[in-house]
């Protein structure tokens, strides 16, 4: 149970770098705020989808 948790904190952190990483270089490239936290939002989403989806078919649910 507790690798469980520690793989879904440690895959929401990335979505967060992720997002950062994304709203930042959209601002770099010169676009307003609101696109650039669109991006970054759009980003975590994303990742935290993908990442959910992948830690699901890594670590199915176990029947008690």
């Amino acid at each position: 149970m507790q690798t469980k948790v520690m793989a879904t904190v440690i895959v929401v952190l990335i979505a967060l770098v992720v997002a950062f990483v994304a709203g930042h270089l959209v601002s770099l490239l010169g676009a307003e705020k609101l696109a650039a936290v669109s991006i970054g939002g759009a980003a975590f989403l994303g990742t935290a989808s993908l990442g959910m989806f992948i830690l699901s078919y890594l670590h199915p649910p176990t029947s008690s």
